[in-house]
């Protein structure tokens, strides 16, 4: 495990620096707790005190006594930055994700891209090519990455898949086929993984699905090396799977994470069980199997970082599939709805993933559109939230984010409306705070549209 998760808070503070915040509506990121006329009051880039107006010993300006630098956001809504624990960094640009566009340099731009959109943090798992995001994760970690317009970012660095056989291709992601290992069995895979420790990844991803029946499928035996060997180093486990019987065999070995739902056939009461029993998190992966509409391409904030031609060739591209997915079917994603609301019923631990980066899964975009796809299931606007922002920080170990309260980082998402309203009031950011440092999201689009130009 990586001996530090956190970044530096920026340069240029000092335990003297206090802002406070007031006047908004808080929700704090628990799943039920919302904060009307509120006090925020940030020092040192973390949450020193936060309560509503009448709890705060306010003064007749409304701040308390000490309040520093008073900045009024009356009607304005405050929630914790998304922490997005799945997604694939590099490979997408423009419309598509190929590996030719993978690099440094791309990486770097996808986090300033999460970021505008009020992305706190980022684990990429598993198509590290080239341990280009360890080196960066490196560099940003002991602070030799002179940026802080990016989202922290957390890497597993290169997952792995059941090698190729004679009648069946590789298991890898269509787009990252070069970046992950394909192991040969349990030895290889256990190397392959002491190697990952030794460099400090964030987690372990493997896949065991076999594409439908296209490529080779990883072994339970190999799996349960591979988790082993992680669980031996104190790393977490994820495993990529499609189908019910994928997901036993990732139980079977002790997996984690399940990196997807299990969509074929629908969970029944036995797996559901096993997942309560041991708590395995399961990822949502709703948006990225979600149909292929186009309102979202009309979202103000994308056309703040897009140029027109790319969301023209994204909404030709769309049309062309007539509202069915880019992958698989319409009728899968029916099915992947139903498996939600079920699993969230039984009280499983759901955890917000929005596979950023591939297909339609726009960095920064792809994450509010799987809270959109969470409430549309029937989640409540507040839990889906909290399993963008708590829980998610929680599963990767960052207990300093994810929550508005006294101790944790200043992440702050300032709305110009309540998400309780309409979830797609998340993407009407007015301003954005991290570690306690107002972000220059005018400068930050300036510097996304000269690389995409």
């Amino acid at each position: 495990m990586s001996p530090d998760r956190t970044t530096p808070v920026p340069s240029g503070r000092t335990a003297d620096d206090v802002t406070t915040y007031v006047g908004a509506r808080v929700i704090t990121g628990d799943g039920h707790t919302v904060l009307e006329n509120a006090i925020l009051t940030v020092r040192d880039g973390r949450i020193a005190h936060i309560a509503p107006a009448r709890e705060a010993g306010e003064s007749e300006t409304g701040a308390p006594e000490g309040a520093g630098t008073v900045v009024p956001v009356h009607g304005k809504t405050i929630m914790p930055a998304l922490v997005n624990p799945h997604g694939h960094l590099g490979y997408m640009r423009g419309t598509v994700s190929d590996p030719r566009h993978y690099s440094r340099d791309n990486v770097v731009d996808h986090l300033r891209r999460s970021l505008y959109f009020g992305v706190s943090t980022f684990q990429s798992l598993g198509t590290d090519l080239r341990d280009i995001e360890i080196g960066l994760r490196d560099d940003q970690r002991a602070g030799r990455l002179d940026d802080p317009d990016l989202a922290t970012l957390l890497t597993a660095g290169a997952g792995i898949v059941a090698a190729p056989t004679a009648d069946a291709g590789s298991g890898a992601p269509f787009f990252a086929v070069d970046a992950v290992h394909p192991a040969t069995g349990p030895e290889d895979a256990r190397a392959h993984v002491a190697a990952l420790a030794a460099r400090h990844v964030d987690a372990v991803k493997f896949w065991i699905d076999d594409r439908g029946g296209t490529a080779a499928k990883l072994s339970p035996r190999t799996a349960a090396a591979i988790v082993d060997e992680a669980h031996r180093h104190g790393l977490k486990a994820a495993a990529h799977i499609y189908t019910a019987d994928d997901a036993r065999t990732a139980l079977d070995a002790g997996a984690d994470i399940l990196a997807h739902m299990p969509r074929d056939p629908e969970p029944d009461d036995e797996l559901i069980r096993r997942l309560l029993d041991r708590d395995v998190a399961v990822f949502t992966s709703m948006s990225v199997q979600g149909p292929a509409t186009t309102d979202w391409l009309d979202e103000p904030i994308l056309h703040e970082v897009l140029p027109e031609k790319t969301i023209a060739a994204f909404r030709a591209r769309l049309d062309e599939r007539e509202h069915e997915p880019l992958f698989d079917t319409s009728r899968t994603y029916a099915r992947l709805q139903r498996t939600v609301a079920t699993l969230h019923a039984a009280g499983v631990r759901l955890v917000f993933s929005p596979d950023t980066g591939v297909f339609a899964q726009l960095p920064g975009m792809a994450e509010h559109r799987e809270l959109q796809a969470l409430v549309e299931v029937g989640i409540p606007a507040l839990q889906a939230i909290e399993f963008a922002t708590r829980r998610s920080a929680h599963l990767l170990g960052l207990d300093d984010r994810g929550l508005l309260e006294p101790g944790r980082r200043a992440d702050l998402v300032i709305l110009d409306a309540d998400p309780r309203d309409d979830i797609r009031n998340t993407r009407r950011i007015s301003s954005l705070v991290i570690a306690g440092r107002t972000v220059d999201r005018d400068r930050l689009r300036d510097r996304i549209t000269e690389a995409t130009a």
